[in-house]
């Protein structure tokens, strides 16, 4: 590669016999001359750049001594709507087409003429050894889809291309004289196909998630496995107090020391204003030095980054800010801008959905505690009881120990009723409920299955007297007193106690039981407690259902 050989030096322009130049010679050693101009005159741009230029001083030499393979070359690549170089000599001199521009960018046209790395020193060290191989006669190379760091604006850019470097050879196919370059920018395509796959892996994390304080930390991880594009990113949310404005409440991509609950108070170059503006005005914004001032460090440096996106989740309804750090080597354009706020809409779309279902949550299950509570006195109701009795009962067989359960009916609460009013009636039962709760023990159930009826669940019984002890403080905390006029009405409780036992294997049992020994203690005078099975050796009646109601 280099000089030209004898094959070469035959096909430039001829002279006259007598060695001087004839009259096309003689124009093609001048600007514009009639030689020359047919090479670049349908080059476009670089082509009427090339025809201005002194290529004397380079190693191509005056375009008069250009030997004839690279003068058609010149040729082909300029009229070429494919993007290519040609790269000639020893110097690897280039020379491109008007396709190449928009993809070198500013380096434009300072690049026409110079050494290939020369004028693409980043290039080096990916791109020579390569080169050096075609140089060297072993073939030509395709690479698809290349990571090509790239400074054509100024920056080192993240940039993809697809390209061939083939061997332009001599007319004889020995001698490589120089390396036509290829290329085809798939930057786009492949971020495009990149981010993408990130919007995909975004959706799928955030499906199901129960919350919107979940959906915001699950989707900061995940966007930062991107680091590509999203080197890190933050969710922000108004603060409990006027001092905190903003809260991170998720990270991705961070130093773990750096955990959510950091705030903008007391940090040493102050707030952030700017996050507080967008969350006012509600829209994006680029904003700098956001980890700083937050106090804040990332896990990896790789890519660089100096600035954030700042984007509203305007769907979550919650007031929160997307922060995503911006990589140096890309740029902010309506590519990445529109990736940012899919991601963004994505997040808040999700985050409305998760506080929609826990909504949805909270009103089933403040419906099912409804469903499961006394309206008048706030106790269990029938339907609890049972259900807590069942799980009892069975806990209580796998394990050997007692249940008890203790029926209670008020003597003397249907005169109450009748003489001073259901109101009187209702307020005494809030009362009776009250001192139930009093006298059991912390881990006991009171419950209200009906009128004047309640009933204790007594789980973990070790002991007949412990159960029996609980009888009596019912029967003694329960004689309350009311005047009607001159007259005093006594309120009472009749209390029938039984456990699991033999006789008493379901919940069921254990209820008809004590139902039963009620009864008994009633016949007894009232006022009282009686245990299941002490008075009479009768079988009693079920007198509930599987449902919780009376049988009888």
């Amino acid at each position: 590669m280099g000089g030209t050989n004898g094959v070469e030096a035959s096909q430039r322009v001829p002279r006259d016999q007598s060695g001087a130049r004839g009259p096309a010679d003689t124009a093609a050693g001048a600007v514009g001359a009639s030689v020359t101009l047919p090479m670049f005159a349908s080059g476009g741009e670089v082509g009427r750049l090339a025809a201005t230029l002194d290529w004397s001083v380079t190693d191509l030499g005056p375009v008069c001594d250009w030997p004839l393979t690279l003068r058609t070359m010149v040729t082909f690549c300029l009229e070429c709507r494919f993007p290519m170089h040609i790269l000639w000599g020893p110097g690897l001199i280039q020379l491109y087409n008007d396709a190449l521009i928009a993809q070198i960018g500013e380096k434009h046209p300072a690049a026409l003429g110079r050494p290939f790395f020369e004028a693409f020193s980043e290039l080096r060290g990916d791109l020579a050894p390569m080169i050096a191989g075609v140089v060297a006669g072993h073939g030509s190379v395709l690479r698809q889809d290349h990571l090509t760091a790239l400074d054509r604006y100024g920056y080192l850019e993240e940039c993809y291309f697809t390209y061939s470097c083939s061997p332009i050879r001599d007319p004889s196919g020995n001698a490589v004289l120089g390396v036509l370059f290829t290329s085809q920018d798939t930057t786009r395509r492949v971020l495009t196909a990149r981010r993408l796959a990130c919007l995909r892996e975004l959706a799928g994390t955030l499906s199901g998630q129960s919350s919107p304080r979940e959906v915001f930390v699950h989707a900061a991880a995940s966007l930062a496995r991107n680091a590509a594009d999203v080197p890190y990113c933050l969710v922000l949310v108004p603060g409990p107090g006027d001092e905190d404005p903003l809260v991170p409440v998720a990270t991705g991509g961070l130093d773990a020391a750096a955990r959510p609950g950091v705030t903008t108070r007391a940090l040493p170059q102050g707030p952030v204003p700017e996050l507080t503006d967008t969350l006012a005005m509600g829209q994006t914004r680029q904003v700098g030095s956001v980890l700083e001032r937050f106090g804040l460090r990332r896990q990896d440096e790789t890519p660089p980054s100096t600035a954030a996106l700042v984007t509203p989740l305007a769907e979550s309804e919650t007031s929160a800010l997307l922060v995503t750090g911006m990589s140096a080597e890309l740029p902010v354009d309506r590519d990445y801008r529109t990736f940012v706020a899919l991601a963004a809409s994505q997040i808040a779309a999700a985050a409305a959905t998760a506080r929609s279902v826990e909504r949805e949550r909270v009103t089933a299950k403040e419906a099912r505690r409804r469903a499961l509570l006394d309206g008048l006195t706030g106790l269990p109701n029938r339907t609890a009881m049972f259900e807590r009795l069942d799980r009892a009962v069975e806990t209580a067989r796998l394990t050997g120990r007692h249940v008890g359960c203790l029926f209670v009916d008020l003597d003397g609460f249907k005169e109450v009723n009748d003489t001073l009013g259901h109101q009187a009636g209702d307020e005494l039962l809030c009362e009776v409920a009250a001192r139930l709760r009093q006298v059991v023990r912390p881990r006991d159930t009171v419950a209200r299955i009906s009128g004047d009826e309640f009933v204790v669940l007594c789980e973990d019984v070790t002991s007949d007297e412990s159960v029996e002890a609980i009888a009596a403080r019912l029967v003694d905390g329960l004689t309350i007193r009311r005047r009607a006029g001159p007259r005093e009405i006594m309120v009472t409780a009749s209390v029938g106690l039984a456990t699991t036992g033999p006789r008493v294997v379901t919940s069921d049992d254990l209820v008809g039981a004590a139902d039963h020994a009620m009864y008994a203690a009633k016949r007894r005078g009232r006022d009282c407690w009686q245990r299941y099975g002490t008075t009479s050796d009768l079988p009693y009646h079920h007198v509930f259902g599987p449902s919780g109601h009376r049988a009888d």
